[in-house]
């Protein structure tokens, strides 16, 4: 059960996230892409070589921009559904759904960061593994404080 769970989670936010926010083309990018690699290799002028060299950069930086954005919602959405499936998991009754949600959580919340972890600012990458580790310690050292 938590198992399924665990592997579930990340899998609907990821999905989820595409819904709302599709995933650049990389196919249509990649078939651009060698097609003006092929038209570099048979140009004969340096001129023309170097137009096709600005038009391919253009393309590389359309990619970039749509890969930013598209990785950009994948983390907003990931990361803050992975803490509530932490936080959640921590209450739920059921220990096996609670465990894989804990567990589903930090894969969702891991998958987030490393999805957008090239593109973040060093203060959002410190910010957020400060907030995650500070839930999990929170509620670790809660949920198993001791009664005595």
């Amino acid at each position: 059960m938590w198992l399924g769970v665990v592997v579930l989670l990340p899998l609907t936010v990821w999905y989820g996230t595409n819904v709302f926010s599709p995933p650049p083309n990389w196919k249509e990018y990649t078939r651009s892409a060698e097609r003006i690699e092929e038209r570099i290799r048979d140009a004969k002028g340096e001129r023309e070589k170097e137009r096709l060299r600005d038009e391919k950069d253009r393309l590389d930086e359309k990619k970039e921009g749509e890969e930013r954005v598209y990785y950009k919602h994948m983390f907003w959405v990931a990361y803050p559904v992975g803490l509530v499936a932490i936080v959640l998991g921590t209450f739920f009754p059921v220990q096996a759904v609670g465990a894989g949600l804990m567990f589903g959580g930090l894969s969702s919340l891991a998958a987030g960061c490393y999805s957008y972890w090239d593109k973040m600012t060093d203060q959002l990458r410190f910010g957020s593994l400060v907030v995650a580790l500070g839930v999990v310690v929170a509620l670790g050292t809660w949920r198993f404080r001791s009664t005595s």
